[in-house]
């Protein structure tokens, strides 16, 4: 069994539901609120309703890498269905995953078979999760087809799954009062 934060969420949900945007709009109240963040989000470029390309983003940051691509031949990497990933940016983000320093809220976006079948992606992530990490709230976004994975490695984590569209706010609100207290962290920890 592996050990992970007091207060990890596996947020899961079909593909659409909402959860990067979910992440994006706790982050950015987190900072408001002057708490400490740090992880990485992936947002998509679409096209017509098509998911085309993934950045990398740095939550801490801002600084932003192109992390995949379905238009052919615009990257390099491991290869997931028609998605190529960039390796380049595989190294980045795992190299500051592996730098990650305490803080109030950790998000990462995403793991799924990239990470859980291929042993690639954001891999670092595990050897992250499986030391007591120094922060008052994690919330990792996991595929659905990987949740099940996710939880038996980790099995202390709470499960929050995005079904429509007003478990979104449902969901805010909830993490909004489990950050307000609680382990390591920061005093402004209870403004989120």
């Amino acid at each position: 069994m592996h050990r992970s934060p007091a207060r990890l969420i596996l947020l899961t949900g079909r593909r659409g539901a909402g959860k990067t945007r979910l992440l994006r709009r706790l982050v950015a109240q987190a900072r408001q609120a002057g708490l400490t963040v740090f992880g990485l989000l992936a947002p998509a470029q679409s096209r017509q309703g098509r998911k085309l390309r993934l950045d990398a983003l740095a939550a801490h940051s801002g600084a932003r890498r192109r992390l995949a691509s379905r238009v052919a031949g615009e990257l390099r990497g491991p290869r997931l269905g028609d998605w190529t990933f960039d390796s380049q940016t595989l190294a980045w983000g795992n190299a500051l995953l592996a730098r990650t320093p305490p803080c109030d809220l950790f998000v990462l976006d995403e793991l799924g078979p990239l990470e859980f079948e291929q042993h690639q992606g954001w891999n670092a992530a595990f050897a992250l999760l499986d030391q007591p990490l120094a922060c008052r709230l994690a919330i990792i976004v996991v595929r659905p087809e990987c949740a099940a994975a996710f939880r038996r490695r980790y099995p202390q984590a709470k499960t929050l799954t995005i079904r429509q569209p007003a478990d979104r706010r449902r969901l805010a609100r909830q993490l909004r009062e489990t950050c307000r207290g609680g382990p390591p962290g920061t005093a402004a920890a209870g403004r989120l």
